[in-house]
């Protein structure tokens, strides 16, 4: 066997998958057409894709001989963030993306940001995001993610509503570094995207966006989102967030050590966000309006 053949990928596509079936047709065909794109520049991928408790359709439909190509992991989490923890743990690129088995992203989106981060250079803690979040089905918006750099950019939105969606790529370090804090809705606590975008940042990491790239998000009534607003929940209470600290928070020369809660694990227990909490934990609506 060739060298080649046996050299570790440069990417590792996760897909988290609970209940979904047909829906995830679509899916799988997005994430084919841009790693397609990413094997054809030469670099090496690995398919990966997370049962986490899932229906019997949605096993069914994920181990079907057609998908062969993707390894399946089976956890039963009940928690996208716990999931993406442990696909996180076990993938082997350097380079990780996450994709939901119900949105889709831009054949564009791989390719681009993995020549992003190459261009970054070796060791760079960068995270990116694609340039425009499109929801649908459930809701017909769209907005512009917005940089770390970008002048429009304040870390006082972190203290009221979340800039960036978990659905991103970076150096797999990012998520072993800072795991995804456990969703406790009954406890009242969630968005865990929301979480980690500001415990990433304050642990030193980047987040850049890639132009022209997009990634649409499915919105149901039914989704882990939709429970959370429904129960008007927040994130944990971060130091990070704190009114003497939150001016600091991603700004350059600001440090990387605003990480220590009440527990020194960088979540803290109890308590919500003291800087004000929102019914929601998707992005923040900054750039864009009503989807055509």
């Amino acid at each position: 066997m060739s060298p080649a053949a046996t050299a570790p990928p440069d990417l590792t596509l996760a897909l988290t998958v609970h209940a979904e079936s047909l829906v995830a047709g679509p899916t799988l065909a997005s994430a084919e057409a841009a790693l397609a794109r990413l094997e054809a520049a030469g670099y090496r991928v690995e398919r990966l894709i997370g049962l986490d408790d899932p229906t019997p359709e949605a096993r069914a439909f994920m181990t079907q001989p057609a998908l062969a190509a993707w390894e399946v992991r089976e956890m039963a989490f009940r928690d996208q963030g716990r999931t993406r923890n442990a696909l996180a743990a076990q993938a082997r690129g350097r380079w990780l993306a996450f994709l939901d088995a119900d949105d889709l992203f831009s054949e564009n989106w791989l390719i681009e940001a993995v020549q992003s981060l190459e261009a970054a250079g070796p060791g760079a803690r960068v995270i990116l995001h694609p340039e425009v979040v499109w929801e649908f089905d459930g809701t017909a918006m769209s907005h512009a993610n917005i940089a770390q750099d970008n002048p429009l950019f304040t870390p006082h939105h972190l203290g009221i509503q979340n800039y960036y969606d978990a659905l991103c790529l970076a150096p797999r370090e990012a998520w072993t570094e800072v795991p995804f804090a456990d969703r406790d809705i009954a406890g009242g606590f969630a968005y865990e995207d929301w979480q980690w975008a500001v415990e990433t940042m304050a642990a030193g990491w980047h987040h850049g966006v890639v132009r022209d790239t997009l990634i649409f998000k499915r919105r149901r009534d039914s989704s882990q989102t939709g429970e959370a607003r429904s129960r008007r929940v927040s994130i944990r209470g971060l130091a990070a967030l704190a009114i003497d600290r939150i001016g600091r928070l991603g700004r350059p020369g600001a440090g990387g050590t605003d990480t220590d809660t009440d527990t020194g694990t960088g979540r803290a227990e109890t308590g919500k966000a003291e800087t004000g909490k929102t019914d929601t934990g998707e992005s923040g609506r900054t750039g864009g309006g009503a989807a055509p």
